[in-house]
């Protein structure tokens, strides 16, 4: 019997039409900020009082009704754990169903439903993302053993295209961290995918289009309306889609077969291309571009002494490159590039928190939005939870990583290739002559990179932009210079 304080509570909360698109707007300007707020409302319906106003949301449930869904927002890093690996371990002790429902399975928690309107118009068919229990398990493994071999075959050609960019930092020039890193993933993605050179004509058609699908993809006004005279950003961006469509199926035809994405040759070429689309999004270039700006902010700018970049050119090879690796991973759980992930629930679920808070009965239908950047901050699971610690990775095995990429059967599909990018950048620049100088004061920018732990969610709002990909509001301009020895 459980005890009457500690019944299942059915999620409530204002479903009028102003409420909804009140909180839809809220959270759309500051996804951090509208937790703090309904935390600290849920929490005197619960009478509790948060101790503080930091980054680590002390609720880990919280309800509201955003783009006119009803959505349980979940922090807690076991409980989003344990929902993205339900059905394929035995970790899933939080998640339960109601009185008389079938087990968790890997259907539980569906992404088709929950992406649908975000996904289907501007990634359709064939979509790894939107697809569920059994279908993904299926292509899934197709798409692994397509992948297996392309991030150590595509390393050579992006440390040449960083060599390559590397050139404009000239000694005592000033650049834009965040605008240079996008830059780079640019030239990044379009190479190691597409074989394609920022002086081909298709390389800035690309670029222009895949920005307009993504205007039209997160636009707040949700509608596709087309006239002579006006085009909504939705209208434009499936518009965009199409025409990239055909540009990217006719550029993975004229690829040579032994490229490295086109190998082993498991997917066919149109359902390569479709990925593609995916691979080379502005949304992708946006994510890689963040977390390259973390982590050469970290190395170079983090406020030690030495800086972490002058600690791995002093070890050995094997010993800093395996500190760089804990950097890197720290970076990740710290500063996710993407906040989160959404799944719809199938069935009456109950959703047990492990901070001790009354158990959550979410009615089949809703959504559940695992909100990443609170859930690698949970003082239940990381000892100094909001502040970066170098070595936390050393000993990888001893320590739970972040969830940039997700876990469990849908990981994402781009976590190797990714890691490799940043790894083969972070090292080619550490294998030079580079130096990169100046500060950051923003307070939230500080504290999305976890050097300053308590940081008020009002500043992480006013200096981060979080949708959608988190990257720092205003630009850090770092000053570069360049020695002969390597050393500093």
């Amino acid at each position: 019997m459980i005890p009457e304080d500690r019944q299942p509570q059915l999620p409530q909360g204002d479903s009028s039409l102003l409420s909804s698109l009140s909180q839809s707007l809220s959270f759309h300007s500051s996804p951090e900020s509208f937790l703090a707020l309904h935390g600290r409302r849920s929490a005197v319906k619960l009478q509790k009082v948060l101790e503080d106003d930091v980054l680590a949301h002390k609720q880990t449930i919280i309800r509201a009704r955003i783009l006119n869904r009803n959505v349980a927002i979940v922090t807690s890093r076991r409980l989003c754990e344990d929902i993205l690996n339900a059905g394929s371990d035995e970790r899933n002790s939080t998640v339960t169903t109601a009185d008389k429902g079938p087990s968790i399975g890997p259907d539980t928690f569906a992404a088709q439903p929950a992406y649908h309107d975000l996904m289907a118009a501007f990634f359709p068919a064939p979509n790894i993302l939107l697809m569920d229990f059994p279908d993904h398990k299926i292509k899934r493994e197709l798409w692994n053993e397509q992948l297996s071999s392309f991030p150590a075959t595509a390393t050579p050609m992006i440390c040449d295209i960083v060599k390559d960019h590397l050139t404009s930092w000239q000694d005592n020039s000033v650049i834009d961290l965040y605008d240079s890193m996008k830059h780079l993933s640019w030239r990044i993605l379009l190479g190691i995918f597409l074989q394609l050179q920022p002086t081909e004509k298709n390389y800035s058609e690309i670029q222009s289009l895949q920005e307009t699908l993504l205007r039209g993809q997160f636009s707040l006004f949700p509608v596709s309306i087309s006239t002579p005279f006006w085009r909504s950003p939705r209208a434009k961006g499936i518009k965009a889609r199409a025409k990239l469509q055909t540009l990217l199926s006719s550029r993975i035809l004229l690829q040579d077969k032994q490229c490295p994405f086109l190998r082993p040759g498991k997917v066919d070429d149109e359902e390569v291309a479709s990925h593609a689309l995916l691979f080379t999004s502005s949304i992708a270039v946006k994510a890689l571009a963040s977390l390259l700006t973390a982590s050469l902010l970290n190395l170079f700018i983090m406020p030690c002494e030495p800086s972490l970049a002058s600690r791995i050119r002093n070890e050995t090879s094997a010993v800093g490159g395996t500190l760089l690796n804990s950097i890197l991973l720290e970076t990740e759980r710290l500063s996710p590039p993407v906040i989160g992930i959404m799944r719809r629930v199938q069935q009456d679920i109950i959703l047990a928190s492990p901070n001790g808070e009354p158990p959550v009965l979410i009615p089949a239908g809703w959504d559940i939005w695992l909100y990443f950047v609170a859930a690698a901050r949970d003082n239940a699971e990381y000892e100094g939870a909001n502040t970066f610690q170098p070595e936390r990775f050393m000993e990888p095995d001893k320590t739970s990583p972040g969830l940039a990429f997700g876990t469990g059967p849908k990981t994402c599909l781009g976590q190797h290739i990714s890691r490799q990018i940043v790894n083969a950048v972070t090292t080619t620049i550490l294998e030079t002559d580079i130096h990169l100088e100046g500060s950051v004061d923003a307070e939230g920018v500080r504290g999305w990179l976890g050097w300053d732990s308590n940081v008020s969610v009002e500043a992480f709002a006013r200096d981060l932009k979080q949708l959608p990909c988190q990257r720092p509001k205003e630009p850090i301009e770092l000053q570069i210079r360049r020695s002969r020895s390597g050393g500093e």
